[in-house]
């Protein structure tokens, strides 16, 4: 009796002390923080539990609940206990600087001239095929293949080959599709994943029938990596991401098989979802604007006077506003959605609210970010920013300035080169042949029971963008 009696009071006085521990910790962190004095709802102040209801519950959503602070508090919110979010394009470059100008890789974007126009043709011919019976597609499966297999290239010198396939590897993006749902549960839950990526494939297949592909094909990254480094042919490893990495002074510990293979898996899943997003996307808005269109094609006509089907990399680099569509497009439908966050180890931040006229300092070690799609419509800098308008871009280059969709400074995109060739080569080479459809004869495109707000606008954010649920995405009637 007296042993159990112990026990009692001992769980007693624990829960209390717990509790008595929280209440401080609260108060601590809405009262007495250094990030106290920065505005927001203080239930994000006081516990992470605030984003993970909208991120995990609500599936998504913390990214429309930082814009409704934005709206009430001002350009600088409190959205977790140790996390500032600013909305004020004129800070971007502050918060995120750059140390000069970037070396972009062009010759090894370059060396991939050739691939990009075999798919460009390959795509070509899938799309003559559908159109042959009038068929409707969902163009965003070709766009994810293409752009996976290149970028697969580029990172291995190998792909999966999804253009070849007849689904174009649908099994593999869907246990991708189902491995991003669990964004935010692992990251409200980090055991979770050192969990999922310890279980034997067997198991994770057991469990999860939907990641059967998605664990089918990691030992195939591995494998490359090894291929790679046990070539005897010194050029099998320059034609790849790791050319570099191998021969680098980097420690033994940061160029193991596994580590290289998820480091170049991460760079495919970067390139192949955002690029395919993106061309979805365009796609949609230039056969509802048949006018902005038609300015493509004659851009197009224009630089492209070869006959060539797919235009070269010299020709792509004249297409100015070709470009334009590209940026709008990207503005408006950002690939990764996910807020870019960055931490300042060493110094302070100060932030002057000068519609307020408050000046805030955020701290050393405070993790600080922007969401892509929050600055991206920002009503003072975009004029009508919902509206399509590519033309912005080139009559005020000024409004870069708030443009996210590749990040900015030290850490921005590493693959903004081959994106934007990528993008501009697939738009030139079907709009050079294609139309939009108006009844006439001849190759042509027509949207079929697409919304913007249903099928292309992010309804929710895994990282990367998802349409509203049921949505089945981008459909296109092709007639050839």
């Amino acid at each position: 009796m007296f042993q159990q009696h112990s026990l009692l009071d001992f769980i007693q006085l624990s829960g209390a002390a717990a509790l008595v521990y929280w209440l401080f910790l609260a108060l601590y962190r809405a009262y007495l923080s250094p990030l106290s004095r920065i505005p927001g709802p203080k239930l994000a102040a006081i516990t992470y539990w605030y984003e993970t209801y909208y991120e995990v519950y609500k599936g998504g959503q913390y990214f429309r609940m930082i814009d409704r602070m934005h709206a009430k508090y001002g350009p600088i919110v409190r959205i977790t206990p140790n996390e500032v979010h600013f909305e004020d394009p004129n800070f971007n470059d502050v918060l995120f600087p750059s140390l000069g100008k970037r070396k972009i890789d062009r010759p090894g974007v370059r060396r991939l001239e050739p691939i990009i126009q075999e798919y460009m043709d390959k795509m070509l011919v899938r799309m003559q095929k559908s159109g042959t019976q009038s068929e409707v597609v969902e163009l965003h499966h070709m766009f994810k293949a293409c752009a996976s297999d290149i970028i697969t290239l580029y990172a291995f010198g190998d792909s999966f080959s999804f253009m070849d396939q007849p689904d174009y590897g649908q099994p593999y993006f869907r246990a991708g599709e189902a491995f991003n749902s669990m964004t935010h549960l692992f990251g409200a839950f980090p055991w979770l994943l050192t969990i999922a990526t310890s279980v034997p494939g067997w198991l994770f297949k057991y469990l999860n029938p939907d990641m059967t592909e998605f664990v089918d094909r990691r030992e195939w990254w591995i494998e490359k990596v090894r291929e790679i480094r046990n070539s005897n042919n010194p050029e099998r490893a320059k034609n790849t991401i790791f050319g570099g990495i191998l021969d680098s002074s980097l420690p033994v510990e940061d160029k193991t098989d596994e580590r290289l293979a998820n480091e170049a898996q991460l760079i495919v899943f970067a390139g192949e979802g955002t690029t395919a997003h993106t061309l979805t996307s365009a796609i949609f808005h230039l056969l509802e604007k048949p006018e902005i269109l038609q300015k493509v094609k004659d851009e197009l006509a224009a630089v492209v006077s070869d006959g060539r089907p797919v235009p070269t990399f010299q020709q792509l680099d004249k297409l100015r506003y070709m470009d334009a569509v590209i940026t709008e497009t990207i503005r408006l439908h950002p690939g990764a959605m996910h807020r870019q966050v960055r931490v300042c180890p060493d110094d302070a931040i100060v932030y002057a609210d000068r519609a307020r006229g408050v000046e805030y300092v955020v701290p050393p070690g405070t993790v600080y970010g922007i969401s892509p799609l929050t600055s991206h419509m920002n009503g003072s800098v975009f004029q009508d920013p919902y509206e399509f308008v590519p033309e912005r871009w080139i009559d005020n280059p000024e409004i870069s300035k708030a443009f996210m969709g590749f990040s900015r400074g030290t850490r921005g995109c590493v693959g903004i080169t081959l994106a934007r060739r990528e993008l501009s080569a697939a738009l030139a080479t079907i709009f050079m042949k294609y139309d939009v459809y108006r009844g006439q004869q001849g190759p042509t495109l027509e949207l079929y029971d697409t919304i913007r707000a249903r099928d292309i606008d992010a309804a929710s954010d895994y990282i990367t963008p998802l349409p509203m649920k049921g949505s089945m995405g981008l459909r296109v009637r092709i007639r050839d």
